[in-house]
């Protein structure tokens, strides 16, 4: 069995559950029946990816839950920070899921072909999300006032989140690295920060 691979399986399975709970709270708070189709559709796409990810680790004969419990703190404190200005929630939403796409998209390179080809299927749908978010950012910087110079802070905050969650527990990141081919990977999430961020200020 890879030791590191089950690691990394448990923190994206331990991810997908969360991003299940945040989409179902978002449909419960919608203002419009669009908007609550739009969530419950996320909800029910970040279940499906949850459950894959699970099946993966039994195929793989791991213990799903003990895959996931390192990563169960790190990714609720994350999680837990919600921001009030809506300016630094948009690019917290932004960018998270922008490095869920390149994390993703790495992945599937360096997994077997049965998971690497169900990774296929999530990234289409979190390309999805990720454009969704990048329309919710827009929005949002267009009727804020002083709004681009509070995204540029939102973004290093949203780094510095992700770092200050870690502090006790299993960073997700640091069990990715320990797949190998850390400088590839380090890259591709640092460039798509940088083209993400010129992309929408």
């Amino acid at each position: 069995m890879n030791k590191a691979l089950v690691q990394v399986l448990g923190a994206v399975a331990y991810g997908e559950l969360k991003a299940y709970e945040l989409a179902k709270a978002d449909a419960a708070r919608a203002t419009s029946a669009e908007e609550r189709r739009r969530f419950r559709v996320v909800a029910a796409e970040e279940l499906r990816h949850h459950k894959g990810f699970v099946s993966r680790l039994k195929a793989m004969g791991a213990d799903p839950e003990r895959a996931m419990r390192p990563f169960r703190a790190p990714l609720d404190r994350y999680h837990a920070y919600r921001p009030a200005d809506p300016v630094e929630a948009a690019m917290f939403a932004y960018l998270g899921e922008g490095v869920a796409d390149d994390l993703l998209s790495w992945l599937r390179r360096v997994v077997d072909p049965d998971t690497a080809a169900f990774i296929d299927t999530v990234i289409e749908d979190e390309v999805g999300h990720e454009a969704a978010a990048a329309a919710d950012l827009r929005a949002v910087l267009s009727s804020e006032r002083g709004a681009r110079p509070r995204a540029v802070v939102a973004a290093g905050r949203m780094v510095a989140q992700m770092l200050w969650s870690g502090r006790t527990g299993a960073i997700p990141l640091s069990a990715f690295l320990r797949l190998g081919r850390a400088d590839a990977l380090l890259a591709a999430l640092l460039s798509g920060q940088r083209r993400r961020i010129l992309a929408v200020l």
